[in-house]
């Protein structure tokens, strides 16, 4: 059912990885063989990966959509490619992905999460889509204080790449990508262990544009914040909803983490793919 392809053309003018993906860090799809006129692209977040959003990706595919899911440039392979990465590989990787998308079915939706959600939104504002969900949106809002402090960061970026930060596994998040959580150390070791100091000024600067793109969203959307996202917070999705300019819906779960596609929270968990599953058959 999964393929852990998506067309190449999606990475032209992109930067290219030195290491291969692990297993949970692959782009993967799945297709209809009737060729439905409805797909969805659902794009991953900061040091993220594919993996995180099989759970949508399998509901959204059983309710008769195809279902995309690139890995983002720098994500999923080694922390070494992760430094070469800049904002300008994400923007374009995801504006390919959406214009091939559109030119190939009658109705296109995007799902970000976390900074796949900035993406989604600059993508949405410049191509357009039919739907647009925006799950623990990174998407800047007025009075958001890191980008005032984003020359330093800049700056401090030019003398040290990475910084150690205290990891550790954490077995109540279960994760549904083949051979769950297998490449879960890996990952930690590489990404999240790790701040990354010029990574963390293009994720700012990337939630700064994206913010200021939102005003120009007026496709019907739908942002899901969590009560105990200790990432972003609900400030980013409260400012969505008073911004976009089509309809759109706020669902706000309160026992539910930052990742509320595989959350510990499980009744928040099936309530947040419901709510994403309706949203996109409507």
């Amino acid at each position: 059912m999964i393929d852990y392809r998506v067309p190449p053309e999606w990475y032209e003018g992109v930067y290219h990885d030195v290491a291969s993906p692990c297993k949970a860090g692959r782009s993967f799809s799945m297709v209809h063989g009737d060729k439905p006129s409805k797909a969805v692209l659902l794009i991953h977040g900061y040091a993220g990966y594919p993996g995180e959003l099989v759970r949508p990706a399998r509901e959204l595919y059983a309710d008769g959509a195809d279902v995309f899911v690139p890995r983002l440039p720098g994500c999923g392979t080694c922390g070494k490619d992760f430094e070469a990465v800049r904002r300008k590989d994400w923007i374009k990787t995801v504006e390919n992905a959406l214009s091939y998308l559109k030119s190939r079915y009658a109705s296109v939706s995007v799902l970000g999460h976390s900074m796949g959600s900035a993406l989604a939104v600059l993508a949405a504002s410049h191509i357009g889509c039919d739907r647009l969900v925006l799950a623990a949106p990174a998407v800047g809002w007025p009075g958001m204080k890191p980008p005032k402090r984003l020359s330093v960061i800049y700056l401090f970026s030019l003398f040290k790449k990475r910084i150690p930060t205290p990891w550790h596994h954490q077995s109540e998040f279960v994760m549904y990508y083949e051979n769950a959580p297998a490449d879960d150390d890996y990952l930690g070791g590489e990404y999240w262990s790790w701040v990354y100091m010029r990574q963390l000024y293009e994720l700012y600067t990337l939630m700064q544009e994206a913010g200021k793109a939102v005003s120009s969203i007026a496709m019907p959307t739908l942002a899901i914040s969590a009560g105990k996202d200790q990432i972003v917070g609900s400030h980013s999705s409260d400012y969505i909803m008073s911004a976009v300019r089509g309809e759109k819906k706020h669902l706000h779960l309160p026992e539910c983490t930052h990742y509320f596609f595989y959350d510990p929270d499980k009744k928040g968990e099936e309530e947040a793919v419901q709510a994403v599953r309706d949203f996109l058959r409507s």
